[in-house]
Formats: C-alpha cells, structure tokens, sequence
C-alpha cells in the first residue's frame, strides 16, 4: 500500500518556521523553560525559537514546563 502523501515539505515548512523539524539541544530546552517561567507567551516563544506554536506548546508539554505559555499550550492541545 502506497503510502499518502504529505500537504507540505520540511523545506516548506522552514520557510516559515526557520528550526521546524530540527532537534531540539539541551540549552534551548533550558533557555524555553526559563522564558515560559518568566511569562513570555506562546507566539512569542513560537517567533524566539523560530518554529511553529504546536511545536512550541508540545515541547512545553513534554518537559512539564511551567507559566502562562505552558497553560496556553494545554489550551492550543499541545
């Protein structure tokens, strides 16, 4: 069975977020704990980090991040 394929490309996708898809180092994970600690909002971690707001609130999700971006990521179904 031929496997579907995809609505974009990760080529794309950079294109608009420039580290979509890209792993993430353990200094950006510290440095996006710290932000949402400090109550820098989603769209803007989304814009720091240069990838997209789902990605953002699924890793604020999956390192128990805490603040308002991490409310907000439990809200946008990160």
């Amino acid at each position: 069975m031929a496997e579907p394929l995809k609505a974009y490309t990760v080529l794309e996708k950079r294109q608009a977020h420039r580290n979509a898809y890209q792993r993430w180092t353990p200094d950006e994970e510290e440095d996006l704990l710290n932000r949402c600690a400090q109550g820098v909002s989603l769209s803007a971690l989304a814009e720091m980090f240069g990838r997209g707001e789902g990605a953002i609130a699924s890793r604020l999700m999956k390192v128990d991040a805490v603040g308002p971006a991490a409310d907000e990521a439990v809200e946008f179904g990160g």
